[in-house]
């Protein structure tokens, strides 16, 4: 797919507010909302646009900590791993890295104690290192295209 000045723009405009409606994106870049409908659907098609998610502030939901995981994993325990990680509930992201870990998880616990369970369960797979995040100052920042 080519995509021209005026995907970019839709896209630059879903990253600022993804529930905009396709009217009031297509009056700010000069498109009809069919016309901008049309693109997102051929966007989403060819997995450009991966989903429309929420971001939900978890500690307004009792979620108090929050944690990153780094884990040095051998090569041959990266797919047990994986499919633990996918049964455990409070993760919301995996990254896959290069450097002295193979793996950095992020999560969000009710409390400290829920930890443990999870750390028990991926010290199967390899060696882990466990940071309490304090804050997180930019979340989600748009990439101008």
């Amino acid at each position: 797919m080519q995509l021209d000045q005026l995907h970019y723009a839709i896209l630059n405009e879903l990253q600022l507010n993804a529930r905009m409606s396709n009217a009031e994106i297509g009056r700010r870049i000069g498109l009809t909302a069919p016309a901008v409908a049309e693109r997102i659907k051929k966007m989403q098609e060819e997995g450009i646009i991966k989903s429309f998610t929420a971001a939900v502030e978890f500690s307004k939901l009792d979620y108090l900590q929050r944690v990153m995981i780094a884990i040095k994993l051998p090569p041959d325990n990266i797919p047990g791993f994986l499919k633990e990680a996918e049964k455990t509930e409070g993760i919301t992201k995996i990254v896959h890295t290069t450097g002295e870990y193979c793996f950095f998880i992020d999560m969000v616990l009710k409390s400290t104690e829920e930890l443990v369970p999870v750390l028990n369960k991926l010290r199967k797979f390899g060696e882990t290192t466990t940071f309490s995040i304090l804050a997180v100052p930019v979340d989600s920042k748009a990439v101008r295209l």
